[in-house]
């Protein structure tokens, strides 16, 4: 896969206007339905070498900025960093196809790095003088929730992030 990338749009979630209805505000989908069905950001496609996290930290970038959400732009691209840096050093064949993908799930960014490996990742024992071992542990310090769902192909390996409303106070 050459790295292609899908944008979708936001649909607009607060409001629907029609023209027997004008001024009339309609809610498109409940909240409840917004939070059980995660709505898609973006997608790309990238083989399972080093180059690629590089261009999927590039991806997160751009989508989160277009997405409005800029203000989770830094933790969002250390998340997809560490996703696609373990799925690329634990590839069973290099070069592999990797899906990473960006959902909106309610108020929370969803990560998810797709690969054919049927391995999941595993915390294990830290060495901070070490300059490998720490992806997992830094995923689940900065996401609020993250797992590992198995596939039909392979495994997805996800995490989410909250970014919906944006936190407006200082320390954030």
């Amino acid at each position: 896969m050459s790295g292609e990338h899908h944008t979708i749009e936001l649909p607009n979630e607060a409001q629907a206007e029609t023209p027997e209805h004008a001024g009339t505000v309609t809610a498109v989908a409940p909240p409840a339905a917004v939070a059980r069905t995660p709505v898609p950001l973006g997608e790309l496609s990238l083989p399972a070498v080093h180059d690629s996290v590089p261009r999927a930290r590039g991806f997160s970038r751009a989508v989160t900025t277009a997405s409005g959400i800029g203000h989770v732009r830094d933790d969002a691209e250390v998340l997809v960093s560490e996703l696609v840096t373990n799925a690329v050093q634990h590839a069973t064949i290099p070069g592999a196809p990797l899906r990473l993908r960006l959902l909106r799930a309610g108020s929370r960014l969803r990560i998810e790095v797709h690969d054919t490996s049927p391995a999941v990742p595993r915390a294990r024992q830290i060495d901070l003088m070490e300059e490998t071992g720490r992806g997992w542990f830094l995923v689940a310090v900065i996401a609020e929730r993250h797992g590992t769902d198995h596939t039909a192909s392979g495994k997805s390996v996800w995490c989410e992030l909250r970014a919906w409303p944006r936190d407006e106070r200082p320390s954030h």
